[in-house]
């Protein structure tokens, strides 16, 4: 496996790392011990008084909450004892960060800054090493078990989304959904909001089973776009993502009618003036309870970071590991369960994904650019013919009657159904792949209760909107979301 590296420079630290600071205008509150065998929990009761939180200077705060972090990493071994370690580390910067630019210790507390983010980052690593744990049964798929963390943790915290885009890894990088937010509000067409629900490997079986039987009525959206193309329409293959899916714990619990859902909201306390809150603690130690006080439970948390490992599709088999890269996804959960992917990196050698970013809208962004002449230098040429995705093929199966079966519960929720074939490369496209594109147009160009928008052949010799031959960069996403913004055939929902 490459080593994984999380890289910030100072304007990043600014973005990603300053967090809301500020005194409590009450007391801080009074706390409930409830003790049982393993684990101590402590409860806030509402304060009695209010209070002025005592100032601090942000550099102060910086080297306590340094001191804090390198304190607790001396005994730190589950992984949420690490999460308090990155938590701590964050804090830190955050002071050092905050130091005012004519301040005399701002040149060395920007020196600062640096140390603490390579001690940031070795203690990502130490909790990384072991799988984070999720408030619901997992889906066998650690991309799909995130994004639905994420949105459910979406719907938390703003609501559901008016457009939902779902689809394969095509659509999760291939529709950028905060440009077609700007879009849209740009052209007059409402304020909307837009979340991506793309999967890694998801053919028209996983979308049917995310759209019909995992969200519930409050959950859909308005209006679904759903952004992919012909291989995920294939019913000639075995579809290895929906068995996965299928004998998964989450799957079963589903079809049994338990759908997924995050942990009651838990009370936006500061218990320590200028930082961020810990709010509930729980430890599975006693030792270190007395030591850790504001350590937080990994489900009721209101600050827990995490980083997992998750495998990107990049072949005919989303299910190979051997060809699948590998991305280090650090996660942040506020007080309100909403995760924020603060960064997303895959150090994979030669021509493969750079450094990407899947957003608080679920799109993983990919930095780099298609370019025919050296990525076929460390990625094999596969015809058409002898394509996984391809063969055997057939529209006639499985996966058309998913499409079906989407089509009809869409029109009888009254969600209007947007189907986008999404654009390849001139590359991509060779006679096998070309002739399943006719077909594919021509038998959606007939079908009632949805709007087709085919781009799959718009931007053939626009290799610069390509991270691969059939995979979208951020650049050819945001240009999707403006092309989709301006279609006169898409209704937009109204606010």
């Amino acid at each position: 496996m490459p080593k994984l590296s999380v890289p910030l420079n100072s304007a990043a630290t600014i973005a990603l790392l300053l967090v809301a600071t500020g005194c409590s205008q009450t007391s801080l509150p009074k706390l409930n011990f409830n003790n049982n065998a393993n684990t101590r929990n402590v409860v806030a009761n509402e304060p009695n008084s209010p209070s002025v939180c005592p100032p601090i200077s942000p550099f102060t705060k910086g080297i306590s909450k340094a001191n804090s972090a390198a304190t607790l990493s001396q005994t730190a071994q589950s992984q949420q004892e690490w999460d308090l370690v990155v938590l701590r580390w964050v804090q830190a910067i955050e002071g050092m960060q905050a130091v005012p630019l004519n301040s005399p210790k701002r040149a060395f507390a920007q020196k600062k800054v640096v140390e603490y983010l390579k001690a940031l980052n070795l203690a990502q690593q130490k909790a990384s090493s072991t799988p984070p744990s999720l408030p619901f049964a997992s889906f066998n798929n650690q991309i799909f078990d995130e994004q639905l963390l994420l949105y459910l943790s979406y719907i938390a915290t703003v609501g559901p989304p008016d457009v939902l885009i779902v689809g394969s890894s095509r659509a999760l990088v291939g529709v950028d959904p905060r440009q077609l937010e700007r879009q849209l509000a740009t052209q007059g067409k409402g304020n909307l909001k837009v979340f991506n629900f793309g999967i890694n490997g998801a053919t028209g079986q996983m979308v049917a089973f995310q759209l019909r039987q995992l969200l519930t009525t409050e959950q859909l959206p308005k209006l679904i776009i759903w952004a992919d193309g012909v291989r995920s329409f294939n019913s000639g293959r075995v579809d290895r993502t929906y068995q996965n899916l299928a004998s998964s714990q989450g799957y079963q619990l589903v079809m049994a009618g338990n759908r997924p859902t995050l942990p009651p909201n838990i009370p936006e306390i500061n218990q320590n003036c200028g930082a961020i809150p810990d709010s509930t603690i729980s430890q599975t130690t006693t030792e270190k309870s007395e030591a850790s006080v504001n350590t937080a439970n990994s489900s009721t948390t209101s600050e827990e970071w995490r980083i997992a490992r998750v495998p990107f599709e990049t072949s005919s088999n989303p299910e190979s590991e051997s060809s699948s890269p590998e991305l280090l996804l650090l996660t942040q959960l506020n007080s309100t369960n909403t995760p924020q992917r603060l960064t997303l990196v895959k150090n994979a050698p030669d021509n493969t994904y750079s450094t990407v970013a899947i957003d608080a809208n679920g799109f993983l962004p990919l930095e780099s650019r298609f370019n025919p002449n050296t990525y076929y230098q460390t990625h094999p040429r596969v015809a058409g013919l002898y394509d996984g995705d391809y063969q055997p093929f057939s529209f006639s199966g499985p996966q058309w009657n998913a499409l079906n079966s989407v089509r009809a519960f869409a029109m009888q929720r009254q969600v209007p159904l947007v189907l986008v074939n999404l654009p390849v490369s001139q590359n991509y496209l060779d006679w096998e792949r070309s002739r399943r594109e006719v077909q594919f147009e021509k038998l959606m160009r007939g079908q009632t209760g949805l709007t087709f928008i085919d781009m799959g052949r718009l931007w053939l010799d626009q290799n610069q909107y390509f991270a691969d031959p059939s995979h979208l960069n951020r650049y050819g996403a945001a240009a999707v979301a403006s092309f989709l913004a301006s279609h006169p055939n898409i209704y937009w929902p109204q606010e």
